[in-house]
């Protein structure tokens, strides 16, 4: 853990703002009960059905039939608990306390023994907070991170369980998509899951698809983008309308890179490490380069004002590379509902998440277990988290049920889309993704790659190898990680 310690406090210089990811960095610091005003909350889930929304395409089925439902864990009995049996979640922002809520309104017997802790911080900027609070009367219990974080609690075996020891199986998870199984699970353990399905998408301007290509139909958007000889393709197109395909060179980053297979990190049986550049590297490089080179883009900075910008009607960008959780990222720049669409694109892929982990000596294993359960495995529960938050879920049999007619009609997500169901594309995006295993140094190596593409595109570096060769020597430099001979 001292060289994951490290690299944490690396990736806060190097990376922080780099990858945005299921919700921002709210900074007012509460501490509320979870729950909020559900005090008058039914004890038994609803069956009410929800209302259909309407669409304007049919909706996109899932790749992948639901397995069948496993027994799960059984919800406690609650009769002669004290405080002593009190969890509590911590969190830097609100955004699990929004899920966690969903559980509790169908659980209201459980809600005076669950506190949630919001400390109003960036993520990689919790851990030590967190840490500090194990030693404190309000022990963390439940310990949600996002994706650039979640392995400094995964990879540690004195402070997080194996949820397979409190009573999840692998049955349980059978509903959960392989690459968030694949994140969670660390030497044979299961060491956090996942309510959120992150599958990325390409969200496009429906006036500019109008525009150019005479359809904002999903399909026929697809089909214009569907590979990257296509997305190049239509690229020109755009651009003789006077349009950019994305806003800036760093756009097709996660779809490109969060698809290597391999781990960027090698550990050898004594040890050592060892960087290992696959060839998304290179073909990230190469396809930034290739955007930028062909005045494709803005030239913006990803997460900068100027990136935003088009996300407003009238801008002059055809499509951001996005996963369900941003589309809070877009209504907070300006967009409105029903000017943009989504599509799959041109490669299935993954962009963030969070992870909840369970605090190894938690006073109350037998409730975490139960809450994380319920809020992962449960298709109910997914259904409920996605009508009533707009986000997407980790739960193929949910998904189903959304995309055959389970949607409500004030869905965000629907709203946003313009009446379109994204579910089934979101749900066919994840079930394509090819996850290798994701190493704790991966946030750093975000911050070379990305300098090695933009001194590329300068002229820095003379060419591709030349600006991997940069990445190596940072790894080794920064990281005391040598590139593999």
């Amino acid at each position: 853990m001292k060289k994951f310690k490290k690299a944490l406090a690396l990736s806060l210089t190097l990376a922080m703002g780099l990858s945005m990811v299921a919700c921002g960095d709210k900074k007012e610091e509460t501490t509320t009960a979870a729950g909020g005003d559900t005090a008058a909350a039914t004890e038994a889930k609803t069956d009410a059905p929800a209302t259909e929304a309407k669409t304007d395409a049919p909706a996109t089925e899932a790749k992948t039939d639901a397995p069948a439902p496993s027994a799960g864990i059984a919800k406690p009995d609650v009769s002669g608990w004290d405080d002593s049996k009190k969890i509590y979640a911590y969190s830097w922002d609100d955004d699990f306390q929004k899920k966690l809520n969903v559980v509790l309104e169908n659980f209201p017997e459980i809600q005076p023994y669950v506190e949630y802790i919001n400390l109003g911080v960036a993520s990689e900027e919790s851990l030590e907070l967190i840490d500090a609070a194990f030693k404190s009367d309000k022990y963390p219990s439940l310990i949600p991170a996002d994706i650039g974080s979640a392995k400094y609690w995964t990879e540690d075996d004195t402070k997080t369980l194996d949820l397979k020891t409190i009573g999840f199986t692998d049955d349980m998870l059978a509903n959960s998509y392989q690459y968030a199984k694949d994140f969670a699970n660390y030497n044979g353990e299961l060491k956090a899951v996942t309510w959120q399905s992150t599958a990325g998408s390409v969200f496009y301007n429906r006036a500019i698809a109008k525009d150019t290509f005479g359809t904002d139909d999903p399909a026929a958007i697809q089909e214009k983008i569907k590979d990257w000889d296509s997305f190049f393709a239509a690229a020109d197109e755009l651009k003789a309308k006077g349009y950019k395909i994305v806003s800036g060179p760093k756009d097709v980053y996660y779809a490109i890179i969060n698809a290597h297979t391999e781990p960027w990190v090698s550990v050898a049986a004594d040890g050592k490490e060892t960087f290992k550049p696959d060839s998304t590297i290179k073909t990230y490089i190469e396809t930034a380069k290739k955007l930028a080179d062909g005045g494709y883009t803005n030239s913006t900075e990803m997460w900068d004002g100027k990136w935003a910008e088009s996300m407003k009607d009238g801008g002059d960008v055809f499509c951001y590379f996005a996963c369900p959780w941003m589309i809070g990222v877009f209504q907070g720049n300006g967009a409105t509902d029903g000017s943009w669409g989504a599509c799959v694109g041109p490669q299935a892929y993954y962009w963030g998440g969070t992870y909840v982990s369970v605090g190894k000596d938690t006073p109350n294993p037998e409730l975490c277990a139960f809450i994380l359960y319920e809020l992962t495995c449960d298709p109910e529960i997914g259904v409920q988290i996605t009508n009533k938050t707009g986000d997407a879920v980790n739960n193929i049999a949910a998904n189903e049920r959304l995309v055959g007619g389970e949607i409500a009609a004030d869905n965000n997500g629907v709203k946003f889309l313009g009446g379109q169901n994204p579910y089934g594309t979101w749900a066919d995006a994840a079930s394509g993704i090819q996850q290798g295993a994701v190493t704790y140094q991966d946030k750093n190596y975000e911050a070379f790659i990305s300098d090695a593409a933009n001194g590329l595109i300068a002229g820095t570096y003379k060419s591709v190898d030349e600006a991997i060769d940069y990445v190596k020597s940072q790894s080794n430099t920064v990281l005391g990680i040598p590139a593999a001979e």
